[in-house]
């Protein structure tokens, strides 16, 4: 999986396949991670297999483990425990708070400063490729899971990100500008804004009154889409721009003889 934006907020993972890296150790398995036995040899085989996948999977950060970081690569100098009188307030608080919760719901034991999951740790690193650099200290909880990244990877010769990197998400963006702004452009007069279809006499439609938002070269009153479930998200997309604009005028829903040319 790589990066993907959802409703304009672009989630990053590098392209780079990774292990899973954890500040604590995962918790001693007590035979087999599945509560069933196989009566087959060869499901007992293919778990004890997937245990090992699972396994070789999670990595415990330490020294010299490569992570990734702000989208580059960096190098684990040290993971140190932070001292309890140096938490701060805002730490110290969600500790109380965590212990207010095991108290109403008890499960295992009760949380200590010294084993609570979501203690605050502090990762020692440099960026990797600079062993002469001055290393940071980087302030997480220790429930926190990073990328564990191989020896052998790649990065941006332009920027040293990982891929993607941001000229590489750029240039996808600009691209898909391009791609919708055509698609506009190619919306005929009496055609859906959503589809780019002819709308016949047959149909109903949806037309917004006032300025045209998407095609302000098309005039007045022009904006019209399908009243179909196919077009409904176009209509949606439009209808939230329109309302941006101030207007509150109910949409007609048109016989198609008054929303556009037959076909």
């Amino acid at each position: 999986m790589s990066s993907i934006r959802i409703n304009g907020q672009l989630y990053w993972k590098t392209r780079t396949p990774t292990k899973n890296g954890h500040i604590d150790p995962l918790p001693a398995r007590k035979g087999s991670m599945f509560v069933d036995n196989p009566s087959s040899a060869q499901r007992r085989r293919d778990r004890r297999l997937f245990e090992r996948h699972f396994d070789a999977r999670n990595v415990l950060l330490g020294p010299d483990v490569l992570i990734v970081h702000d989208r580059k690569p960096w190098r684990i100098v040290e993971v140190r425990e932070l001292p309890l009188d140096l938490w701060g307030e805002e730490w110290d608080t969600a500790f109380a708070d965590a212990c207010a919760y095991w108290d109403r719901y008890p499960n295992g034991d009760r949380p200590t400063k010294e084993n609570w999951r979501d203690r605050p740790v502090m990762l020692v690193m440099r960026p990797e490729g600079q062993p002469t650099a001055e290393p940071s200290h980087f302030r997480t909880r220790a429930s926190r899971h990073f990328d564990v990244l191989p020896e052998h990877y790649a990065v941006c010769r332009a920027c040293g990100e990982l891929p993607p990197c941001q000229h590489e998400i750029n240039e996808n963006d600009i691209a898909a500008a391009v791609n919708y702004t055509e698609e506009l452009m190619a919306i005929q007069p009496g055609c859906c804004h959503g589809c780019t279809e002819p709308i016949t006499s047959r149909m109903q439609a949806v037309r917004f009154p006032g300025p045209n938002l998407w095609r302000p070269d098309l005039g007045e009153n022009s904006a019209v889409f399908h009243a179909r479930q196919d077009c409904a998200d176009a209509v949606t997309r439009y209808r939230s721009q329109w309302e941006a604009k101030g207007h509150d005028e109910r949409q007609p829903m048109l016989p198609m003889e008054d929303a556009g040319d037959d076909a």
